[in-house]
């Protein structure tokens, strides 16, 4: 048996009958209408009962629709009121939008000037909730790897693991970081979403959201390591991972004013490869390349297949070129061959023999020493191939091989 959704909950103020009914009528299939005849008692209402969306009179016996909605503010800040009056004034208009009304309406109102603006109010209702959400699901991760009986199980094994936690989680972190700075940039300017402003705020909570799965995607990882349990990982297409990257990218401050190309497959395919770890080893590979140099430059992160093996024996280790994982890679075609390729200063053939080491790093403020370590390590236990091949004063290209997925 399905049980029917749950209806938001509409309060109806104004000390007239005739509009509090006709709201009432106007929206009893949709919502859970209540209506109450004075501030005074939607005030108390709101104390005791959740509210989602207020409809309120300005000019009312005892207190009045601007003071309703700076104590509906106050008990809950997401509750989203829309404004009616007889008397219309700029002023009046100005007080009630700088407090925290969506809309502001004339009486008398005709019903699909009514229907539009409660839809826009639902619309910001739900994504102020998506947000929460976001954030409530954040929080509780924080918790998880701040737990005593975590970070103890964590600190008997070695501290690579749990520093490998942070490295991870910080990059989707500044992503979630970036995006929420531009919502409350957009969502300051403007008293009212609809159209292309609303399908971008949605477009960036989902993006959010995404980042918070990754986060916990990337914490469950480490437990089931630290656990020695195996479970088989989610697989995506390469585009479909492109994609996601280079979303991701747009608000990291990494990119800064350096061009950043993407070259995805023609014909879409999909790597034998958890999806959440190709995302972590292209996302610490495309920031290293873009922090490759202080200079400006042009970052490409490539994908093609190939349809033969690749020649063997592989190279040996050398001044400008070195490889990772030949002894587990099975080098079946068809191959993914993903490439990221920098302009930076390139890496001298002492730093080339130890980039893969954990914390060894170049970066004297700034690196940790794990993010090409991490990569070492998602590549060879998802069965793939690295390789590094660098010249001093034109950059470094790395590349990434992993047997395609065949299907069932």
């Amino acid at each position: 048996m399905n049980t029917p959704p749950v209806k938001y909950t509409l309060l109806v103020v104004d000390d007239e009958e005739g509009p509090r009914q006709s709201v009432r009528m106007v929206f009893r299939n949709d919502f859970n209408v209540q209506i109450v005849d004075c501030g005074e008692k939607a005030i108390a209402f709101a104390r005791e009962n959740p509210i989602h969306i207020a409809i309120l009179d300005i000019r009312m016996t005892g207190a009045s629709g601007i003071d309703v909605l700076k104590a509906l503010k106050e008990i809950d800040g997401q509750i989203e009121v829309i404004m009616l009056t007889a008397y219309e004034t700029l002023d009046t208009a100005r007080q009630a939008l700088r407090l925290g009304a969506c809309d502001y309406l004339s009486k008398p109102f005709d019903v699909a000037t009514i229907r539009e603006s409660v839809a826009r109010a639902l619309h910001l209702r739900k994504i102020s909730e998506n947000l929460s959400n976001a954030s409530g699901r954040l929080h509780e991760l924080t918790n998880r790897l701040d737990d005593v009986a975590l970070r103890e199980e964590v600190a008997r094994t070695t501290s690579e693991i749990y520093a490998g936690v942070l490295h991870d989680i910080n990059n989707p972190l500044a992503v979630i970081v970036g995006y929420v700075g531009l919502l409350e940039m957009r969502l300051r300017e403007l008293s009212v979403l609809h159209g292309e402003e609303l399908s971008r705020v949605r477009l960036d909570i989902a993006i959010i959201g995404k980042q918070v799965d990754t986060c916990t995607a990337i914490a469950a990882r480490y437990l089931r390591f630290i656990h020695d349990q195996h479970s088989p990982g989610v697989q995506h297409s390469i585009n479909t991972v492109f994609a996601d990257l280079e979303s991701l990218l747009k608000v990291h401050p990494s990119v800064g004013g350096n061009q950043l190309i993407f070259q995805a497959l023609i014909e879409d395919a999909t790597p034998s490869v958890d999806a959440t770890d190709l995302l972590q080893i292209l996302l610490n590979l495309t920031i290293n390349a873009l922090q490759s140099t202080s200079n400006i430059q042009t970052v490409r992160v490539a994908a093609r297949c190939i349809q033969q093996a690749l020649p063997t024996p592989f190279p040996a280790p050398s001044d400008t070129e070195i490889s990772l994982g030949e002894a587990t890679f099975p080098n079946n075609p068809p191959l993914l061959v993903l490439t990221i390729s920098d302009e930076g200063s390139g890496i001298t053939s002492d730093n080339l023999q130890r980039i893969f080491a954990p914390y060894f790093t170049t970066k004297e403020s700034s690196g940790t020493g794990l993010g090409l370590s991490i990569v070492s390590r998602l590549v060879q236990s998802n069965n793939g191939l690295i390789r590094v091949k660098t010249v001093l004063e034109k950059g470094t290209e790395i590349t990434v091989f992993f047997p395609i997925a065949t299907a069932d």
